[in-house]
């Protein structure tokens, strides 16, 4: 891999200066707007939820009122899941793209910048196969929309 290093011409060394920060970006950027999506879904279901629990109603939803509201509820929250693994998908593209350019870049490779050892961790290249936030989010996402269908019953 040294060799690969040292044997880039100065143009793919210069393409990889500008590329390298962009990706690295890139990654933040969609990892950022994973949790702000999340967030925004989660804030607006708690707002529904205690809406709907807080603010009693003297007549009872009738059933079709009851599938208007919760097919709405599914469809934003499926929409927003949705958005979530688009962003995760763009996010794990961006994220192999970066590694592969630090690999070109030997920052895995023992000595080339540092004595004796590299100036990643060699785990680096995989620990993001077993990021787990993803799964979180969704679950937040789908919990929140269980308990406001559940206070559509109630309210029913």
């Amino acid at each position: 891999m040294m060799e690969t290093a040292t044997a880039l011409r100065e143009e793919q060394l210069e393409i990889l200066r500008v590329l390298y920060p962009w990706y690295k970006e890139e990654v933040f950027r969609r990892r950022e707007q994973m949790m702000r999506l999340t967030a925004f879904a989660s804030a607006f279901l708690v707002l529904l939820l205690i809406t709907m629990m807080t603010v009693s109603s003297p007549h009872y939803l009738d059933a079709t009122v009851r599938v208007f509201a919760i097919t709405g509820v599914a469809l934003f929250s499926a929409l927003f899941a949705y958005l979530i693994l688009q962003q995760r998908d763009r996010h794990r593209i961006a994220k192999q793209t970066l590694i592969e350019m630090e690999r070109v870049l030997g920052l895995y490779d023992e000595g080339l910048y540092t004595v004796g050892k590299a100036l990643y961790p060699k785990d680096w290249q995989t620990a993001w196969l077993s990021d787990k936030s993803v799964t979180v989010y969704i679950t937040v996402v789908a919990a929140l929309t269980v308990l406001v269908i559940a206070a559509i019953f109630v309210q029913g």
